[in-house]
């Protein structure tokens, strides 16, 4: 087994010699007396051993001692390039750009890389372990990372990975520098914060806002809770009269007042604009009471460099939640509350009744609208009449007609709705229209005679409605003779500067301008300085009691001394009786309105009254 293999051929040669020799040798003598020699058999033998000695054995050694050759050739050629890779390895561990370190098991640092020993410089020059370069929070193990930062440098942040390469007991660290990735990070954690507070935190005044409401709550965590959707109600008239800025301030302090004053168990959300919803899960029977009175009524704010209480106005809207499919109802249910609330019943519970009720209420508003819009409009004229008995004019009075039933509604019907949606502007609009195109088809049988129309204030404080009806005034001069503007008194705005002045503007071009209901409204000798007015009438309130009351028949003869000192002309609305019409006669009125000359009625049965070319005279018969 220690020849090779020319020596081993030269063997096996060499052995044919002996082997031909042995073939022509005697036979194998008897074993214990027993012939075991077959015809040939010592050549057979002689063959085997000559076979497995010279030939199988040398042969076998010889492919061993080949097979090992080959092995420690290739055994060399691993050995050179697991030395050039050991070298390479050494060298990036040496120069690369990660500080990596070699620690036995307790951490003390055995070897460090080039970048590791600057690290070591720079932060720890006398360290021995790493745990004291540093915070390492938790043991290290294989494959899982974990972020540390230098000691006493928070903002140099490294991710440690312990490689799985272990050798004689000893750990490869790595050290992964993330220090400007995390400043990233914490910037982004800023910048989800502050989106965060922004989306869900209310900045004017801290709390909570419907989305975080929407967000954290289900209907599982509000069922069996007690909900009021509470509005701030005169912060409207807080920011008019003292300004948003102001009005900021008193909303969020009254969100600290609701805060402080409110238990815990409360939860408070900002709702857009003067709204907060209280979400309780408290059991009082009587809840919405307790709530009242608890809620802060009045607060301390400085206001133009002085410090006033500012009362509270609360509405609220409560429902009793039970078990519900979507929280979205829930603020349905609160806003229908809310709007039942007035200042006589500042709180209401939501039922389902009360969603009948508005839905009845939307669909006659709807209709209404409906019947305005397409210009189902009819004008009742109800007479104005001299001392005579003549019709010298009309009042025009807005009804409207049901085009399908031909059933007229009533001003009771409507008109809280029209002013209840703000729609004066639409009306009085369809009114001045039906009253020109009147006044232009005005029927030959009757003595045309001027139409007064009523303006409510809100009309006149429209630019577009005020430019149009200018405009009408100043194109057709004729219109003036015979369209009258009634101001009805009662309204806030017929006192407002801009209606003062539009009014006297259309004085001034050639319109009459009547006070209605003088006596009954706001400011009602003012308005006679203030507005280039010609006509004045006198309230039915005053005249309704003018035969049994001596206070109303002098306050009644003072108005009409007072319009013949300012050369206004005088009528006596809401005539009803003879006695009452004496009565007035007697004190000097010569014009007159009322149900004892007729009621209200379309112009076909004024039409039906007159003679064509005479003046129109009240009939008898148009009382009923």
């Amino acid at each position: 087994m220690f020849y090779g293999n020319r020596v081993a051929i030269i063997g096996i040669v060499l052995n044919l010699v002996p082997y031909f020799l042995l073939v022509r040798n005697q036979p194998v003598a008897p074993l214990f007396g027993i012939d075991i020699t077959l015809p040939e058999t010592h050549t057979y033998l002689s063959s085997l051993v000559f076979l497995f000695f010279n030939i199988c054995l040398p042969f076998a050694v010889i492919r061993v001692m080949s097979s090992l050759e080959r092995q420690a050739t290739l055994n060399q050629q691993q050995s050179q390039k697991l030395n050039k890779l050991v070298n390479r390895y050494q060298e990036i561990f040496n120069n690369g750009g990660t500080p990596s370190f070699f620690c036995d098991q307790q951490g003390k640092i055995l070897q460090a890389n080039r970048s590791a020993r600057q690290l070591i410089k720079s932060y720890a020059p006398s360290c021995q372990y790493i745990q004291h370069l540093f915070e390492i929070k938790a043991p290290l193990s294989a494959g899982v990372k974990q972020q540390a930062h230098i000691v006493n440098n928070d903002n140099c942040v490294f991710e440690i990975q312990l490689a799985s390469l272990l050798h004689h007991k000893k750990q490869l660290i790595h050290c992964f520098d993330v220090s400007s990735t995390t400043a990233k990070v914490k910037k982004f954690d800023a910048f989800k914060r502050q989106q965060y507070e922004k989306h869900y935190i209310d900045s004017l005044t801290g709390l909570k806002n419907h989305h975080f409401w929407k967000y954290s709550e289900s209907a599982e965590s509000l069922s069996f809770s007690n909900c009021v959707l509470l509005k701030l109600a005169n912060l409207k008239e807080i920011n008019l009269q003292y300004g948003h800025a102001q009005g900021d301030k008193v909303l969020a302090q009254a969100a600290t007042l609701l805060e402080s004053t409110l238990p815990s168990d409360v939860q408070i959300y900002h709702f857009p604009g003067a709204k907060f919803l209280l979400c309780s899960k408290s059991n009082r029977a009587d809840f919405c009471t307790w709530l009242w009175q608890e809620l802060p009524q009045y607060m301390q704010q400085s206001m133009a460099s002085s410090s006033r209480f500012l009362p509270l106005i609360w509405r609220g809207g409560h429902t009793k939640v039970t078990r519900i499919k979507a929280i979205e109802s829930i603020i349905e249910s609160c806003s229908i509350a809310l709007t039942q609330t007035s200042s006589d019943l500042p709180i209401f519970t939501f039922d389902s009744n009360t969603v009948k009720s508005i839905r009845e209420h939307t669909q006659r508003k709807d209709r209404i609208k409906q019947l305005l819009e397409d210009g189902h409009l009819s004008l009742h004229l109800q007479p104005q009449v001299s001392m005579e008995e003549t019709i010298i004019g009309f009042e025009c009075l807005a009804r409207l007609k049901e085009p399908n039933t031909g059933n007229i509604l009533q001003p009771y019907q409507f008109i809280p709705i029209v002013e209840e949606n703000n729609w004066h502007v639409l009306l009085t609009q369809k009114v001045v229209e039906g009253a020109i195109h009147l006044l232009e088809h005005w029927p030959s049988a009757m003595p045309k005679v001027p139409l007064a129309i009523n303006l409510s204030g809100p009309e006149l404080l429209n630019d577009v409605f005020y430019e149009k009806l200018l405009r009408r005034y100043s194109e057709s001069p004729t219109l003036c003779a015979y369209l009258k503007l009634e101001l009805t008194e009662t309204s806030v705005l017929a006192s407002h500067l801009d209606t003062k002045r539009r009014l006297t503007t259309l004085a001034n071009i050639g319109a009459t301008i009547i006070i209605d209901d003088f006596g009954t409204g706001h400011a009602s000798l003012a308005q006679l300085i203030d507005i280039s007015a010609s006509v004045l009438k006198v309230d039915r309130e005053f005249v309704d009691k003018i035969e049994t009351s001596e206070r109303h028949r002098k306050i009644v003869k003072m108005t009409l001394e007072l319009a013949r000192s300012l050369n206004m002309q005088t009528i006596a609305e809401g005539v009803e009786t003879q006695a009452q019409l004496l009565v007035l006669k007697g004190m000097g009125f010569t014009l007159f309105q009322g149900y004892l000359y007729g009621k209200p009625g379309p112009i076909e049965q004024w039409q039906n009254q007159a003679s064509p070319a005479e003046p129109t005279l009240v009939q008898e018969n148009t009382l009923s």
